[in-house]
This record gives structure tokens, sequence and C-alpha cells, in this order.
């Protein structure tokens, strides 16, 4: 705070002198190009002068600068007072009313001093603009040579692309050329053949008509018939009708089953960044994103989701399979003579289903022409939940221990034993598949259906879930696992090789009876329950 003799000496008026005349009287002008402070009489003389009555003469008020230093401004509360001090504790520019009325107890000090400080600031702010600027417009470059390398990048993939494209086709129009060649050739063989025969066949007809001709003009009561009879007796073994045509063996085209995985390989994949990314899995952090409720309002039994915006739904006695999006716009239909049950994606193109409509069938939906199709026929078993692995098997569940595995075309290809009753399936990216029937999951790491661990409501915070129900799983690209319980209205995550798992709901998002999961490509989860109900849960 300062002394009483400073606040004194503050509550004076600040007076200037006039530089021409030394007066002390009416100094209220200033000349900025003089940079001269004047009284009345003296700037009339200024501006009326021959070299001076150009110059910017202003109210000292308004001066930028008195020789080296800055002049202070003209008090807006106090007319014809300079805010010639500074209070520290108000941040406030003052004339000597303003110190003596309200800021007497406050720390101030002379306007010159805190200039200095605030001309160091000023320095130091106009340093930091500078910089902000140069780095701004530094990663502004750098960000355009980032896009332009990003778009070169992506050019170069996209002509590697296309030329593994075109060598792939080349390669196929090579084998298909060298098939149609080879039909061309047999075509060629059995055409010189046919031709071969049916002109032997001619011959033979026009030999034995000539023949029987001069035979109908033979004397039978004559001794010709005797020289006649003798020479057909000879002639006739000669043309034997029972010698058959050799019969060409028709040929077979044996399609080929088109196996993705095998030509993603001789294609080629992209690799680049996650989508997203992982995180550890708590329910206090899971957010809803939205919540909806499908027009049917019957339980959601299969939830297929195609990208992160968008989901196939199948829906309890419902003919048919509707497309969503996560706020439960409905973006498609399609209708069907049956209700599906278990539904999986096949790709991009095509929706495996089963059916209580014919449990022995796994049905085929094409996106392309909404088309149906009978994709496998299982009897004597009963199909239940469908899954596909990375080779692009299909796996069908049939509430017994016995598991079915089709390949593309639908064959059987072989049957594998989980050691439950296996109800619902997931296919892991790692080739492991988590088979469950209520109360247990299983994690089967081989063919011979070799259970590598078994987990049964163990929770990572040492508790374990009692009376169980699960109902249809999903997994995210990280093989963790999402087991929607139906009896305790809970969804479970169960990570990669573990088995403790954590729960991924509260109560406060009020989620009953979810009876299936699917995880998208922006590892959202969605949730349907018995009632119709969608939750979209954001990790």
């Amino acid at each position: 705070m300062a002394s009483n003799r400073s606040v004194r000496r503050a509550q004076e008026p600040a007076t200037y002198t006039c530089a021409l005349c030394d007066s002390e009287d009416g100094v209220r002008w200033y000349c900025n190009d003089c940079q001269e402070i004047l009284c009345v009489r003296c700037k009339e003389t200024h501006t009326r002068g021959r070299k001076t009555k150009n110059d910017d003469v202003v109210s000292i008020g308004k001066a930028n600068r008195q020789g080296d230093k800055p002049v202070p401004e003209v008090c807006k509360l106090h007319p014809g007072k300079l805010c010639d001090m500074f209070c520290s504790d108000c941040n406030l520019l003052l004339c000597s009313m303003c110190l003596s009325k309200n800021h007497k107890q406050h720390n101030w000090k002379p306007f010159e001093d805190e200039l200095s400080v605030k001309m160091e600031l000023f320095k130091e702010h106009m340093t930091t603009l500078a910089d902000k600027i140069a780095n701004f417009n530094n990663a502004t470059s750098e960000r355009h040579r980032v896009n332009k390398t990003f778009k070169d990048t992506i050019d170069t993939t996209r002509k590697e692309v296309n030329s593994q494209r075109t060598k792939l086709k080349a390669e196929v129009d090579y084998i298909a050329e060298a098939v149609l060649a080879e039909l061309s050739s047999l075509e060629k063989e059995e055409s010189l053949l046919y031709k071969k025969d049916i002109q032997r066949s001619e011959k033979n007809v026009e030999e034995l008509t000539r023949l029987l001709e001069k035979t109908e003009v033979t004397d039978t009561s004559s001794v010709s018939i005797f020289e006649t009879e003798m020479s057909l007796r000879k002639t006739l073994p000669l043309y034997d009708v029972n010698m058959k045509h050799v019969s060409p063996k028709h040929p077979s085209f044996i399609t080929g089953s088109i196996n993705r995985v095998l030509l993603t390989k001789m294609l080629g994949e992209l690799h680049h960044g996650n989508q997203y990314e992982k995180t550890d899995i708590d329910s206090i952090h899971v957010q809803r994103l939205s919540k909806f409720t499908v027009t049917q309002q019957n339980t959601i039994l299969g939830i297929c989701p195609v990208d992160g915006s968008n989901a196939w739904l199948s829906i309890h006695k419902y003919k048919g399979m509707v497309l969503v999006n996560s706020e439960g716009v409905v973006k498609e239909t399609v209708q069907l003579d049956f209700c599906p049950d278990m539904i999986t994606m096949h790709g991009t193109t095509d929706i495996l289903m089963t059916s209580y409509h014919d449990s022995t069938v796994v049905y085929k939906l094409s996106l392309h022409n909404k088309q149906v199709t009978t994709f496998a026929d299982i009897r004597p078993h009963a199909a239940y939940d469908i899954s596909i692995n990375k080779m692009d098997e299909v796996f069908v569940t049939t509430t017994t221990p016995d598991m079915v595995i089709l390949n593309q075309s639908g064959t059987i290809v072989r049957k594998m034993t989980c050691g439950m009753d296996g109800r619902f399936i997931t296919c892991l990216s790692s080739g492991d598949i988590a088979v469950s029937d209520c109360d247990n999951v299983s994690i089967i790491t081989d063919s011979s259906g070799t259970t590598k661990y078994k987990w049964t409501g163990e929770l990572n915070n040492g508790q374990k879930v009692g009376s169980r129900g699960f109902r249809k799983m999903s997994r995210d690209k990280y093989d963790r696992l999402f087991v929607p319980d139906y009896t305790n209205n809970q969804v479970y995550v169960l990570p990669r090789d573990s088995t403790q798992a954590t729960c991924l709901l509260e109560q406060k998002y009020g989620v009953s009876r979810p009876k299936a999961v699917g995880v998208d490509k922006c590892g959202n989860v969605w949730i349907g329950c018995r009632d119709g109900t969608v939750h979209v849960m954001g990790l």
C-alpha cells in the first residue's frame, strides 16, 4: 500500500509546461509531429505557422508520445484529470481523484512505473503471438504435407489393388480359357468320330441296299439261286449290325468353391490403423448412445451390425428382416415366408439364418437381390445358432453336443462335439470357437473339440454370478466376448484367454431381459431385449 505522503503527492493535480512559452496555464494541446505540449495561445500560433500549419495537433489526452514518454489518458470520470497512476489491486489506470475516493487503501504506483512493466509484458506477448503464428503456420504446412502424402499413398495403393485385380483376373481368364479350349478339343474330336461313324453307316446301308436289289432280281427257279445264296452267306457276316459305336464320355464341370480368404491373400490385404482403440471395460464409463424400440415390439433374436451405424435385426414371430440405424430409424425391410431366428453375416453380401419354420434348414438371404435360398439341409440335425469363422466355414449348433460344419457351398464337411448342449456360438478371429448353453461358456480351440477353458460366471471383482441365462453372444475385433444374461439383466465381457468377466451395464441403463448382442465396427455394443428395445452402448 502507498504511504500517506505518496497519496498526498498523487492527489495533487499533474501539471505540464508549454514547450514554447513555459506557461502552465491552458496547457491542453499536443503536436504529434513536433512531439511538443502546447498551451492554448501557442497552439493558435503553431497552427498558423507556415511550416507547422499542417501538423497533427490534438488534445493532450489523445497524444501518443511526449518525447520518449507516453502521455497518460484523460480520466473519463473526472475531465481535466490525467490517469497518471495505476492500481495494482484493481488493474486500473486512475487519476488523483479516483485514487482518493475509491483506491486509497489499495496498492498503486505511478503510471510510468507500471508502463515499463506493461511494455515488457507487451513485448513478451508480441513474441508469443509471433511464435504461435509461426507454430500454426508450420502445423498447417505439415498438415498439408501429411495430407498430400496420404493422398499419394491412397493413389499408389489404389494402383496396386487394380494391378493385382488385373493380374488375378488374367489368371482366372487363363484358367477358364484352358478349360474352354479343352472343351473345344473334346468337341472337335467327337465331331470327327461322329462324321466317320455316320459315313461308315451310310456306306454299309448303300452297299446292302445294292445287294438287296441284286438279290431281289435273282431267278429263284434256276441254279443261280445257289450261287446267290452262297455269295450272301459269305458277304452278310461282313456287316455286323451288333457292332456298336463307341459313345464319347460326356464331360462334367465340377464347380469349385470360392474361397474368399484365399482370394484375399492372393489379392492382398489393406493394413491401416484400428478404427477404434481397445479400452478397458468399465461400467461406470460406458455411455448409452441411443435407445429405441422396433415397431414389432417383439423379442430381438439376432443382431448383425453391418457398419458403425446400421444393423440387421431378426425379431420373434416376424416374417422378415429389418435394417435400422443406431437411432432406430428403419432403413430397409425384407419380407420372408418364414420367421428367422439366429442370423450371421456372410461377408458383406449375404445373411445366413436359422428358423423354427424348418429347423433342419439353413437359409441364405442375398442382399443385392433380396432373394432367399436354401443354403444347406443338415437333417437329421436341427439347426439352432450359426456363426462363420475366418476361413468361411459355417458352424451350426444343434442344441445337442454335436455341431455341424459346412463349407461355402453348404456341404457338411465335418462334425464336432463340444461337450455340452451347445445353443449359442461365436467364432473368434483367433480360430477358437465360443459355445454356450444357458449356464456356461466354453472356448473350443481346435477341430477335435478340445475345450481350452470354461467360464462359469466368475467376475473380476471376486464375485460369481449365481443363476444365469446366457443368450446370443458376440465378439469385438479384439476377441472380447460379450455375453447377454437374460436372468440378471446384464451383459458380461469375457476378455480373450481369461476366465474372469467384467459387468458391462449398471442399473441406471435400465436394460431388461437382454436376448442378443452385436458389436459394430466402431466398437459400439448393440443390445436387443425381450420387449423389442435396442440399446446402443459406447465403450
